[in-house]
Formats: C-alpha cells, structure tokens, sequence
C-alpha cells in the first residue's frame, strides 16, 4: 500500500470505529418490541387464569382480583407500546397491522375502552360478587377481541 493510503486508512479507521456502535444500536430493534410483548403475555394469562377460575365449582375471587389488577395495570400500557417506527416497516416480527398507525384515534379510543373495562373488572371484583365479576370480564373479553379485530394480524 502506498504512504498516502496508508496514512489515510490510519486517519479514517478512528472515525469508522466510533461510528460502528451507532451503526449496530441503529440495527438493533427498539425495546419497546419486547415490552410489548410481555405485556399482552401477561394480560393474556390474566384473562386466560380469570376464565380458568369461572370454571371452577368454588371460583377464587383473590385469585381473579389478581388476575383483574394485573389487567388494569397491563392495559394502561397499551397506548405507550405502539410508537411510530414500531409497525411492519421496522422489519421485527409483529401481530400489529399497520392500522394502528394509520388510524391512531381510533386505535386510541380501543385502548381507552380497554382501560375502561379492565377497571370495571377490578371494580366489581372488589366487590367478591361473581354475578357482577362474571359479566365486567366479559366486557374485557370484548374489548379485547375488538382490538384484535381491528388492529391485529389474524392468527394462522
């Protein structure tokens, strides 16, 4: 190699080196991709563990008003686990239809009423009375299944 490439090559790594960790974070998918995740895992064995309880012959209210704050607490998150760049064109594996970001009143409004019913279900499991726990669950139930209508890939 010549002197001047050399000393060129010298000049120019240092740089390439430095940029090279900005390089990998920017390949590296968002977090909020895991978090996400998580969070509808644990809401669905929330929902799944609360459905599991009613049919039981002797249902346990502690275990569903656990099952119930740990919906509330998941639902609450929804809205702050879709930001812009975390759809299908950030090329990471994703149920999420582009429609979340292509319609985020709507979207915004689903994950309201999410909110909504999941408190109603803690509301009335506070209560202990499986005749009003049974039908606040199926309100969650049914906002759930609204969002997945709306905004989900159907599942193979």
């Amino acid at each position: 190699m010549k002197p001047t490439k050399l000393a060129l090559a010298a000049l120019l790594l240092p740089a390439a080196t430095l940029a090279l960790p900005a390089l990998v974070e920017a390949a590296a998918p968002s977090p909020v991709f895991k978090l996400r995740h998580d969070n509808f895992e644990a809401m669905g064995r929330a929902m799944k563990g609360t459905f599991d309880e009613f049919k039981k012959a002797r249902p346990s209210v502690p275990a569903i008003q656990a099952h119930a704050n740990t919906l509330a607490a998941a639902a609450i998150k929804v809205k702050g686990h879709f930001p812009k760049g975390t759809g299908p064109e950030a090329r990471v594996k994703t149920e999420a239809l582009p429609a979340i970001w292509e319609r985020p009143a709507d979207f915004t409004a689903a994950a309201d009423r999410l909110v909504n019913a999941t408190k109603g279900l803690q509301a009335a499991a506070a209560t202990g009375d499986l005749a009003k726990i049974q039908p606040a669950a199926g309100a969650v139930g049914a906002s759930c299944k609204n969002c997945h209508d709306s905004f989900r890939k159907p599942k193979s």
